[in-house]
C-alpha cells in the first residue's frame, strides 16, 4: 500500500576481487522524459561492503535493498518494494550496468564522485511555480492524451491558496454498465494511514497517549512490545514485518487471524535501528485509536476529520458505502475489475474511500491547523532526508519538497501532496491503470511545475487468436519453488496464475513472449521445449509442463 519512485539504499555483500570501492559513486539514470541522478556511497563494515543511495532530485531519501551481491567484480541488487533491480559490472573505474523497473530496462553506469557538482539547467528551471500560475491546459492535454490511448482511468484536483483551480476525471466513460457521478468515491489505500495519524496526535493533544508510550501497553503479545514504543510504528521504525498480502482478497480474515499473522512474523530489526514500511505497524495503531477513544474507527472518522473539514463524501469501509469505484487493468485491450482486497481487513490503515476534492480539503485543513496545533503538525513532518515522519511522507520533486501521502490497493493508486511554499496542493487517484500509474503522477507533477515533459508514446496491442493462445495453456511446475503455475485462457485472453495467488492477464510483447508491466512481468514461451521462463526485477525462473 505505498508508492515511490528510483530512491535507493544498497548493501553491498562480499567481493571475490581486492578491488577498492570504498568513496562514493554517482550515476545519471536517463527515464527519456527526465533523469535522475543517484549518489552511492560505499563503506566497508565487517568485512562487507555497506552503501547507502540517494537522488539529489528526490529529497536525497534513503531506501532499503532486498538483496545486494558484490561478486566477481559484478554489482547485483534487488529491490522488491520497487519492482526493481539493478547488474552491472566493474570496468577499470566504474560500474557498467542495467536497472530495471517494470519489465523496463535503463541504462546506468556509476563513476566516482569528485564531488562536484555540473550545472544541470533543467535544475535551475525548478524555482517553484510560474508567477502565471499553473497551467492547467497542459495537464488537460496530458490527461486527454492518456484517455484517448486507453492508457488510464482516474480523477484529479488541484488547489491553491486552498481553492480548488483544476478539476478532471478521465476515463470513466470507457468502463461499461458503470454507474458514477461527481459522489463516487475511490479507495485511497494507505492514505488512510495519515488520517490516522492525525486522529492519533489530536488524543496526543489531550494528554491520552504519549509518543514514548510501549506498545505492551496496549499488545503485551506482540513480539519486541516492550521495547517497540508508538512514534516507532508511526514512522515505521519499530522492526514489525507487514500482514498485507493477498490472503487479505476477498474475506474478512478477523483481528485474531491479523494479530496472529503479526506476531508469527516476529521483527526484522530492533526499534529504531531502520525505517521499513509496516503495515502491521498501522492496524496496531488503529486498534490502539480504538481502545483509547472507546469508539470504533469510522465514529472517529466523522467526528474528528470529516466534519471538521466539511468531507461530505469520505468513509470508512464501516460506513458501508455503496457508490464507489472499482479497480480496473487493461493489458488486453478491454478494461477488466482487479480483485482487491477486503477492505474490512484493513481498517485504519487502507480502507477509506474518498474523492481527490474530498483530499484536498483534508490536507489543506492539517496545514492550516484544523485538526492539530502548528507545534503538533511539526512533530509529524519527516526530519530532514528522512521518508517518513508521523503518519506524513516527504513527496519530493526535484528540489522541490511536499508533504502528504501515497496510497495502493491491488488496483488503485493515489497520491495527495501539500507544498507549503506554494500554497498548493494535489490529489490524484488512478483506478484503471494501462500506463504505469507512477508515469502518469511523473507527468502530471512536471506539468504542474512546467517542465519540458514528452508523452510517451504507445504501441498498438497486436491481438493474438485463441487458436495460437492454446499451444501455452497448462499447468507448469518450478522445481526450484516447488510450486504449480497455471497458464490458461479467458475471454480471449492468456491469463496467468501462480500457486494461490491471484490471476494476472498477459499482454503480446513479441513471438512466444509474454508480459504485465504493471506487475513487472515477462514470461517466455519455449513450446517445443515444453517449458517457461518467468521474469521478474531481474529473476529468471524455469518451468516445465506437466
Amino acid at each position: 500500500m505505498k508508492t515511490k519512485l528510483l530512491l535507493v539504499l544498497i548493501i553491498l555483500a562480499q567481493t571475490f576481487y581486492a578491488q577498492e570501492i570504498t568513496g562514493s559513486w554517482k550515476g545519471e539514470l536517463d527515464l527519456g522524459r527526465m533523469t535522475l541522478p543517484l549518489v552511492l556511497d560505499v563503506k566497508k563494515e565487517n568485512n562487507i561492503y555497506v552503501s547507502t543511495a540517494k537522488s539529489p532530485k528526490q529529497g536525497d531519501e534513503i531506501i532499503p535493498v532486498d538483496k545486494t551481491e558484490f561478486i566477481n567484480n559484478e554489482l547485483v541488487f534487488e529491490m522488491k518494494a520497487l519492482r526493481a533491480s539493478y547488474k552491472g559490472q566493474f570496468k577499470t573505474d566504474h560500474f557498467e550496468g542495467t536497472f530495471i523497473q517494470n519489465s523496463r530496462s535503463f541504462p546506468l553506469n556509476f563513476y566516482k564522485n569528485d564531488g562536484k557538482e555540473k550545472p544541470n539547467p533543467k535544475d535551475e528551471k525548478i524555482k517553484g511555480i510560474s508567477k502565471n500560475g499553473i497551467n492547467t491546459a497542459k495537464i488537460d492535454d496530458f490527461l486527454n492524451y492518456i484517455t484517448q490511448n486507453r492508457q488510464g482511468i482516474g480523477s484529479i484536483t488541484i488547489f491553491q491558496n486552498g481553492k480548488e483551480i483544476y478539476q478532471k476525471s478521465f476515463g470513466q466513460d470507457q468502463l461499461q454498465n458503470v454507474k458514477w457521478d461527481s459522489n463516487t468515491g475511490y479507495q485511497i489505500g494507505s492514505i488512510s494511514k495519515l488520517v490516522t495519524a492525525v486522529m492519533l496526535m489530536q488524543l496526543e493533544e489531550k494528554g491520552k497517549l504519549k509518543l514514548d508510550d510501549k506498545l505492551s501497553k496496549y499488545y503485551p503479545d506482540v513480539p519486541n512490545a516492550n521495547k517497540i514504543t508508538l512514534e516507532n510504528l508511526m514512522n515505521h521504525t519499530s522492526g514489525l514485518g507487514d500482514y498485507a498480502g493477498p490472503w487479505l482478497f476477498g474475506k474478512t480474515v478477523g483481528d485474531k487471524a491479523i494479530l496472529d499473522t503479526i506476531k508469527k512474523h516476529g521483527v526484522e530489526f530492533q526499534p529504531g535501528e531502520k525505517e521499513r514500511y509496516s503495515n502491521s505497524g498501522y492496524y496496531l495503531l488503529s486498534r490502539i485509536l480504538e481502545k483509547i477513544a472507546k469508539k470504533p474507527y469510522h465514529v472517529l472518522l466523522k467526528e474528528n476529520i470529516t466534519s471538521k473539514a466539511n468531507m461530505k463524501n469520505t468513509f470508512s469501509v464501516l460506513d458501508n458505502q455503496k457508490n464507489i469505484f472499482k479497480s480496473y487493468e487493461n493489458t488486453t485491450g478491454k478494461w477488466t475489475e482487479v480483485e482487491d482486497f477486503d477492505f474490512r481487513n484493513c481498517i485504519g490503515l487502507g480502507d477509506i474511500t474518498s474523492t481527490t476534492y474530498d483530499m484536498n480539503l483534508f490536507i489543506n485543513a492539517l496545514f492550516d491547523y484544523k485538526f492539530v496545533k502548528k507545534e503538533t503538525l511539526d512533530k509529524m513532518l519527516p526530519k530532514s532526508g528522512k521518508p517518513f515522519g508521523l503518519g506524513v511522507m516527504t513527496v519530493p520533486f526535484y528540489n522541490q519538497i511536499s508533504y502528504g501521502h501515497g496510497g495502493d490497493t491491488a488496483g488503485t493508486h493515489s497520491l495527495v501532496s501539500y507544498s507549503p511554499t506554494e500554497k498548493y496542493s494535489i490529489s490524484t487517484i488512478i483506478n484503471g491503470e494501462k500506463l504505469a500509474h507512477r508515469e502518469v503522477f511523473l507527468g502530471i507533477i512536471n506539468l504542474v511545475y512546467d517542465q519540458e515533459y514528452k508523452y510517451p508514446k504507445f504501441t498498438e496491442l497486436k491481438k493474438v487468436s485463441e487458436k495460437e493462445l492454446q499451444k501455452y495453456e497448462g499447468t507448469y511446475y518450478s522445481k526450484d519453488l516447488k510450486v504449480d503455475f497455471k497458464i490458461f485462457i479467458k475471454d480471449e485472453n492468456l491469463f496467468a496464475q501462480l500457486a494461490d495467488q491471484p490471476s494476472f492477464p498477459l499482454e503480446y510483447a513479441e513471438e512466444d513472449k509474454f508480459k504485465n508491466d504493471n506487475i513487472g512481468v515477462e514470461i517466455a514461451f519455449a513450446p517445443e521445449k515444453k517449458q517457461l521462463t518467468l521474469i521478474q526485477n531481474g529473476n529468471t525462473l524455469v518451468f516445465d509442463k506437466k
